[in-house]
């Protein structure tokens, strides 16, 4: 980095212009009872032609030198005083006035100093006024404020030549012509008023040759400012023209030190042909050409040539804004005007072309077009071939082209020349070091000390800043630790370089070392407590996030002694303070007095755009996008000629805040087409593109849309293919793809470039979990965990998710743990520990983590997603929160089986109504009141056959019966409570089959489920109904004798597992039971169930699944019957079924549904099974009867059977609104003698809002008889 570009950015030198004093003749005596020695002359000296040079750095340590021999000399004093005035050090500068004002009063340099200090300060603004008259044509205006700015007459040093051009403006062009001359003659030695005398001179052919004389004596003196000299040498010679043979002598001698000046060898040959060679010039004093013996003679001026001399001092004003087409524009119509003054005019627009080229070229190169400025810097050589200044630009534009030999070759002689350019130097080292040449630069620097007639103090800076520079390629080369080294041999050379400082401690910022960039400041403060040190320090400090201390530090630099710079970082940072206080206003939820607050920021920083975007960032966070954007947009728009390409870049990431994407990328294609825009401001919209790509990308992987987000990564340019988070997001969308090997290896094309990459490693652990690999997962976890230093917290918590994801609580908790206490404001470690909490199952301490890290992300201006409006704080305290989300649902169940009238025929109606009541995050109390209407048919009893297979009338007859209605009711109560931890749940419940069935039983039971990583395990001990038939389930009545039997409930267990294995579940179940009921067989059951699930596909929104089911189930005997004693349910002495099961589940914005099939085949044997199982005497009775009937014996015979099956179901949800929930389902089996169909309707209200996606698949109310 060039220090020359840091002290244009912090340290503008605003008064150079101004190291003016008056020197009335009152205090000659005094001067010279004070003038410096030979030697203390010689060091002062040296010193002005720094200054000059506007090298103050150089300046002051001569000057420093200067009053070690002599600490109160005046001159030395006043000089140093200017240059603290130079180096915008006011306060500085007023001490040394304050000094010499003791010792010296009526001095010279005292009044010279007091002069410069007053305008640099209290009169800023008025010389600010005069010099604007002057540029405006005011004469007479201007003239009047001089003299009111000087009032003991005209000053010293750069400001005569204003206070004298406003003399001669206003009328009194001899007068200050004849007092200059004075001056000169007094104080020969004074070359800068020798050389504002020569300027004014010039401006006249009658006085022209006067001033060139001047110029030439000047210039032959090796302490003057030669090229100062030099260019106004030019300057005379293009107005006087090539008509004159006079001036013949004066080109000779001009292109003696400018061989190379194309238009001045023209001039020459041109002048030659009227005999310039044999010009004699009259002698002194016979020719009226000098005003200073024919003042009376010379002609009057018309109008037209005042008013063209009054629009040429508006072109002078223009060429020094800059505005060079414009000054050129101004002398084209003075020379129209003016005519008399041709030369002149034609030598300004020369002027003016030149320099507005030169200016364009370097505005070329600072905007990225560097192709542009070489054309421009070569067109301003062919007008200047020997102009320094252009040779820099143009070698400029070579080195950003990487053009190494020629930009040598235009170096080498700058550097090599009698008095070597040192900026040229810096650029040449530049050169060298890009070329790998660096063991060149400390002979070279060594030659130019030779011929430097810099003192050694300068030389040493030369050299840190050369090391500086090598420093920066290393950077830009990626070499961090070998820029770090150069820098700290910078340092050490110039410990009060605040700027070199700076630049070592951000670099060891970047590499993750802040707290040494730290100290590297705070050795600054304590070797140099300057300005510019504190300045560079509050830099660092804001850079850090450390605004307080920044503030200190800052706040040290007294008021009238800040720079531009200074100023704007101190309200940077008390906006920044304020912002902070909008946060804990939002965050205690004072909303309105966080709006006030932001409208007073808003207009107190609203001539900054940068502190205006950051205003609007808060608005966006506060929900209020527009407002947020348009702070940004009206100031863009009151700029319009501005290309603010800084602002706008602010405002495509404030666009990508509001999630505004359609309007981002738009911004983003027109603020990069817009003039200005520099390489590195190109990137950072490839990289504002590139996020905007992966946005877009990630919602279209949420959302399914794979083939959608392959298009968007895809249509990424091909510049930002190769990088890390490009080839991330394809990993992210190859896993959604299921291939994850794929992710993995676009994970491992990261660590060809990055090696050891984080991000990248952790991907491919998370592959290797997704397979089913949770070894090699957690070794390369660790592996990342040892490598990762315990400061670089992003990635930590990464590590932290990783083991969460794995089951490794405890690890991811003594990962983030540390964190908890040097990083306690960061809502992302907050959160990461309220996870944490959570996977463990303490939801109580997870919710206050929670809430703490929602006020933690309000202060840092967090905003909500825009799919769901929630930050993550927020939707992790949803999450929580819906697991204790209470609600009452109800519905009609409704389900048919065929069979035989008033037996196996059932139509059943349940009606549930159930109320579920939060305990905390982990319980639930619960409560059932279900209405059940049971209809079997009407049972034939008027006839034997059939109703003989119904209760006892196989043994004592149907005599007197008629048709009987099968049919029942109740209500049957139930409550319970259910716990669902983090890795175990259990529920227990209490209830009875419906009061006012023919037979009652109590019911209940214990579940219980712990979830291992990838496993999981169930116990079920219950006891509950058969609901398979009217018998079964409600009991039934006895036509003949009233005696009710039936009633069955299940009472036994079932241990349940599964393991997965890497896609695919495994999993079985074992129950056994007992089956009892009033008056009916006990019975034996045991139930083997197996299978695997695979997952078809997974996405956010949708899953499909199929797999294998195996059943197997044992009876002790055969129930499936409906006389008295029989149980009335299903129960074969050998099951077996085989089925593949197909499973469809979804979500779409309110919607969810769940689609399901299955086709299979079944083997069955029913035994042989005695009418009345617990009554023989019944059985032995029904022989006789039966036999009677001619209906053979009483026992239901064996039978083997089974074949296809298949099954469909289908349930469809809605959330109607945020608390109600309306739902579907129907399903139908199909089978050999057995074709239940079931419907289902049903409502839900929640008790809160439900504010997360619609959860999938349905969730139908189940009534207490499916538990």
């Amino acid at each position: 980095m060039s220090r020359g570009a840091l002290n244009d950015l912090f340290a503008p030198a605003i008064v150079l212009l101004i190291a003016g004093g008056a020197m009335p003749s009152l205090a000659l005596a005094q001067a010279a009872a004070d003038a410096p020695s030979p030697a203390m002359k010689q060091l002062l000296d040296s010193a002005r032609v720094w200054q000059a040079k506007n090298r103050p750095d150089m300046a002051r340590g001569i000057v420093e030198k200067a009053l070690l021999i002599d600490p109160t000399q005046p001159d030395a004093l006043a000089l140093m005083g200017q240059i603290e005035l130079t180096s915008n050090r006011p306060a500085e500068a007023a001490k040394r006035l304050q000094q010499l004002q003791a010792r010296y009063p009526k001095h010279p340099a005292t009044l010279e100093l007091a002069d410069a200090y007053r305008l640099a300060t209290t009169d800023k603004t008025a010389l600010a006024k005069a010099r604007l008259a002057m540029r405006t044509g005011q004469s007479q205006e201007a003239w009047q404020q001089m003299q009111a700015l000087f009032p003991r007459g005209a000053p010293s040093g750069p400001m005569a030549g204003d206070y004298y051009r406003a003399m001669s403006a206003a009328g009194q062009r001899d007068k200050a012509l004849n007092e200059l001359r004075e001056r000169v003659r007094q104080d020969p030695n004074d070359l800068s008023l020798a050389l504002t005398l020569a300027d004014m001179l010039t401006d006249r052919a009658s006085t022209r040759l006067e001033g060139l004389d001047i110029i030439y004596r000047v210039y032959q003196r090796q302490d003057a400012n030669r090229p100062q000299a030099l260019e106004l040498w030019r300057r005379a010679l293009n107005s006087a023209g090539s008509d004159d043979p006079a001036y013949y002598v004066w080109y000779q001698r001009y292109l003696k030190e400018v061989p190379n000046d194309d238009s001045a060898k023209a001039a020459l040959a041109s002048l030659a042909k009227k005999g310039g060679a044999n010009y004699v010039p009259p002698p002194k004093g016979a020719a009226p050409s000098s005003e200073t013996t024919a003042t009376s003679s010379a002609p009057v001026r018309s109008s037209s040539s005042r008013q063209g001399e009054a629009i040429g001092e508006q072109g002078l004003a223009k060429m020094r804004e800059g505005k060079h087409d414009e000054a050129r524009a101004l002398f084209a119509r003075a020379l129209e005007l003016d005519p008399d003054n041709a030369g002149k005019w034609r030598s300004l627009m020369a002027t003016a072309t030149f320099w507005g080229t030169l200016s364009k070229a370097r505005a070329a190169n600072d905007q990225g077009h560097p192709e542009q400025g070489e054309a421009l810097a070569r067109d301003a050589l062919r007008r200047q071939p020997n102009q320094n200044d252009a040779k820099k630009v143009l070698a400029t534009s070579l080195i950003a082209q990487q053009k190494w030999a020629q930009a040598e070759a235009v170096l080498r002689p700058m550097v090599e020349a009698e008095q070597p350019d040192i900026d040229a130097l810096e650029l040449l080292a530049k050169v060298l070091i890009a070329t790998h040449r660096t063991d060149e630069l400390t002979p070279l620097i060594a030659q130019v000390e030779q011929r430097s007639n810099g003192s050694g103090d300068a030389m040493v800076a030369l050299r840190a800043q050369l090391l500086s520079i090598e420093a920066d390629q290393l950077i830009a080369e990626g070499k961090s630790g070998a820029a770090v080294l150069k820098l700290e041999e910078a340092v050490r050379l110039t410990p009060k370089d605040a700027w070199l400082r700076y630049t070592l401690a951000r670099q060891y910022r970047d590499l993750g070392l802040p707290a040494l960039g730290r100290s590297v400041m705070e050795d600054g403060l304590r070797a140099a407590a300057t300005p510019d040190m504190r300045y560079a320090s509050a830099l660092y400090l804001n850079s850090l996030d450390d605004i307080d201390t920044a503030s200190s530090v800052l706040a040290q630099v007294p008021a009238n002694e800040r720079s531009d710079g200074m100023r704007e970082l101190a309200a940077n940072l008390k906006a920044q303070r304020d912002l902070r206080e909008v946060h804990q206003l939002e965050a205690q939820g004072r909303q309105q007095e966080a709006r006030a607050l932001l409208e007073r920021i808003a207009q107190e920083v609203r001539d900054d755009p940068q502190m205006l975007a950051s205003v609007g960032r808060e608005w966006i966070s506060l929900g209020e996008p527009d407002k947020g954007l348009k702070l940004v947009r009206d100031w863009l728009d009151a700029h319009p000629d501005d290309p603010a390409i800084g602002v706008r870049l602010r405002y495509g990431e404030l666009l990508g805040a509001a999630n505004r994407d359609d309007e981002w990328r738009a911004w983003i294609a027109d603020a990069r087409s817009r003039p200005g825009v520099t390489p590195e401001q190109q990137a950072q919209f490839d990289d504002q593109l590139l996020r905007l790509s992966m946005r877009k990308a990630g919602r279209q992987i949420d959302a399914g849309d794979l083939a959608g987000a392959d298009r968007t990564l895809d249509e990424v340019p091909e510049s930002s293919k190769q990088e890390k988070r490009w080839l991330l997001a394809q990993a992210d969308l190859r896993e959604a793809h299921r291939d994850y090997r794929g992710a993995q290896a676009y994970a491992r094309k990261v660590l060809v470039d990055h090696p050891g990459d984080a991000d990248a490693r952790l991907t491919i652990a998370r592959m290797e979990e997704r397979m089913g690999h949770r070894k090699a997962a957690l070794a390369m976890v660790d592996e990342v965990l040892a490598d990762t230093p315990p400061d670089d917290v992003d990635t930590r918590l990464a590590i932290a998710r990783r083991y969460t994801a794995l089951g490794r609580n405890e690890q991811a908790r003594a990962v983030v743990d540390p964190l908890r206490q040097p990083y306690a404001d960061r809502s992302d470690v907050t959160m990461q520990s309220g996870r944490i909490a959570q996977s463990e199952g303490h939801y109580d301490d997870a919710a206050e983590l929670y809430r703490t890290a929602r006020t933690q992300e309000q202060a840092e201006g967090e905003t909500p997603s825009p799919d769901d409006g929630l930050t993550s704080a927020q939707r992790a305290l949803q999450g929580l929160d819906d697991r204790r989300q209470g609600q009452v649902a109800s519905g009609v169940i409704q389900s048919n089986e065929s069979g035989s009238s008033g037996m196996s025929r059932l139509h059943a109606t349940e009606i549930p109504v159930y109320l579920r009541i939060p305990d905390g995050y982990t319980g639930h109390y619960f409560f059932h009141a279900d209405t059940v209407l049971l209809n079997a048919g009407t049972l034939p009893a008027d006839r034997f056959d059939p109703a003989f297979e119904f209760g006892k009338i196989a043994a004592l007859g149907n005599a007197g019966l008629r048709p009987i209605d099968q049919t029942d009711k109740g209500v049957a109560l139930a409550a319970g409570y259910d716990f669902n931890g983090a890795s175990n749940s259990w529920r227990a419940d209490i209830g009875s089959t419906p009061i006012g069935f023919t037979v009652n039983s109590i019911l209940g039971g214990f579940l219980y489920r712990h979830d291992f990583y990838d496993s999981s395990v169930t116990l079920d001990v219950s006891r509950r109904p058969v609901t398979s038939s009217l018998v079964s389930y409600a009991g039934a009545r006895d036509p003949v004798t009233g005696e009710t039997w039936g009633g069955v409930v299940r009472s036994g267990f079932t241990l349940r597992g599964a393991q997965d294995w890497g896609r695919t579940t495994l999993f079985a179940s074992v129950g056994f039971g007992v089956l009892t009921g009033e008056n009916t067989e006990t019975n034996h059951e045991f139930k083997v169930r197996t299978g695997i699930d695979v997952p078809v596909y997974v996405g956010t929104d949708q899953r499909f699944s199929s797999g294998l089911v195996l059943n197997y189930w044992h009876y002790a005997n055969n129930q499936h019957f409906y006389t008295f004693g029989n149980g009335g349910y299903y129960s074969p002495g050998r099951y077996f079924s085989a089925s593949i099961p197909l499973d469809w589940t979804g979500r779409y914005k309110r919607w969810s549904w769940e689609l399901e099939a299955s086709v299979g085949n079944s083997s069955t044997n029913e035994e042989e099974a005695p009418y009345f199982p617990t009554r023989p005497d019944l059985q032995q009775q029904a022989v006789a009867r039966m036999a009677a009937a001619d209906l053979g014996t009483p026992y239901f015979g064996t039978g083997s059977g089974g074949g296809f099956s298949y099954t469909v179901a289908a349930a469809l949800e809605y959330r109607l609104t945020s608390r109600w929930v309306i739902g579907t389902r129907f399903k139908l089996d199909r089978s050999r003698d057995y074709a239940p169909n079931l419907g289902t309707i049903y409502l839900r209200y929640f008790f809160d809002q439900q504010r997360l996606p619609v959860p999938f698949p349905p969730n139908p109310v189940r009534p207490y008889s499916a538990y």
